[in-house]
């Protein structure tokens, strides 16, 4: 059954299957939104994805450095 609250609820507990627990979730237009949990985690990995990886290191033709 769906659940339908107020438009000024902000969050709820609801269980979320990515976690496999019950986590805090965004209310939004009066129905459940995503996981704050799992919001947090995607948002993490975003920030770790758009860090620039090291310049790589030129060899030389056998495998030296020159």
């Amino acid at each position: 059954m769906p659940h339908h609250f107020t438009k000024s609820t902000v969050s709820a507990t609801f269980w979320c299957r990515p976690c496999g627990k019950p986590t805090e979730h965004l209310v939004q237009d009066g129905r459940c939104g995503a996981c704050k949990v799992c919001l947090a985690r995607l948002e993490a990995e975003a920030e770790k994805r758009k860090e620039k990886p090291p310049a790589a290191v030129q060899l030389g033709m056998f495998g030296g450095s020159q």
